[in-house]
């Protein structure tokens, strides 16, 4: 019988972050405030983004995140004026992840036709927490279609994110997301995430989601898609930026697991400890998590 394997995944150097708009955002939305923009690299013109990416992958970069700010109806800035040179960084052989914001048929077209290996963004599955947390006025059923046109435009992996707790750390839609997914796409993996209180940001205060929340999503999503991979992201409640909370981080963590997730972004020693406990045999891998398996020769493995 074979060992279960669980995946740990260590995102720099091999992949680092680049943000398409600089720190430039239209939305400031409370969980964020365009702080985590500035913690990326900035590319904001075809020869920029494309010196950039050589550089990294003579430095040995494997793939990049391109991500970035908003404007004001959820529109990735600068995104369409991009695409070709990331069809560039594509044909240099780099791994690319994009989070997309809304899109289109036309610009999911487009996106496919760039060489995006990978097309990321954050399902939401409540209009009052879009409103509330992004200041958007767009619905669940608005997520779903850019999830759907990406799906049909044929980029080889969609990888949703659902935010456990991004209602104020209240759970709130999360289900709703997952299950309305399910009628329109097959991601290859899933990312969940936990809305983690970010100093610089109006949310630095709250009390975060729980482990018990996380294990909920979690186990939700397991039973909505038990052949897709799941992992827990990166982006969740550290302990370190929240007066002592070190507990939380193990707790949301060890929720995970219960959940039956099938790896984790820079785990915890609590966490690789209870995962080997568990029987797990560790593999840890130089990239993001939403990396699909069939991408795993293309990167380092320990």
């Amino acid at each position: 019988m074979n060992q279960k394997v669980f995946r740990a995944y260590y995102v720099w150097p091999d992949f680092p972050s680049i943000s398409l708009s600089g720190e430039a955002c239209a939305l400031n939305c409370l969980h964020c405030g365009a702080v985590y923009l500035k913690d990326m690299m900035p590319a904001t013109t075809p020869e920029t983004l494309e010196q950039l990416c050589n550089q990294l992958k003579n430095e040995g970069a494997r793939g990049v995140l391109l991500s970035g700010g908003c404007d004001k109806h959820g529109r990735m800035l600068n995104l369409e004026k991009l695409l070709p040179a990331i069809r560039k960084v594509h044909d240099m052989g780099l791994i690319i992840k994009l989070h997309t914001g809304f899109v289109d048929v036309r610009l999911a077209r487009k996106i496919a036709d760039a060489g995006v290996d990978i097309a990321s963004m954050e399902m939401v599955g409540n209009a009052k927490t879009v409103k509330k947390i992004f200041g958007l006025d767009a619905t669940a059923e608005d997520y779903l279609l850019t999830f759907k046109n990406l799906w049909d435009a044929g980029i080889p992996q969609i990888c949703p994110h659902v935010c456990v707790g991004l209602h104020e750390g209240k759970l709130k839609g999360e289900i709703t997301a997952l299950e309305l997914l399910k009628t329109e796409i097959e991601p290859s993996s899933i990312a969940i995430i936990v809305l983690r209180p970010t100093k610089g940001t109006k949310l630095a205060e709250i009390a975060p989601p729980t482990g018990e929340d996380v294990e909920k999503v979690v186990s939700h999503a397991r039973k909505l898609f038990p052949r897709t991979k799941i992992i827990l992201g990166a982006l969740r409640p550290r302990g370190s930026e929240s007066k002592g909370r070190i507990t939380e981080r193990v707790d949301i963590e060890i929720g995970a697991l219960d959940g039956g997730i099938d790896g984790a972004e820079v785990p915890s020693k609590e966490m690789l400890a209870e995962v080997v406990s568990r029987g797990f045999e560790i593999k840890k891998i130089q990239a993001y998590g939403v990396l699909p398996v069939e991408y795993e020769n293309r990167v380092k493995i320990e």
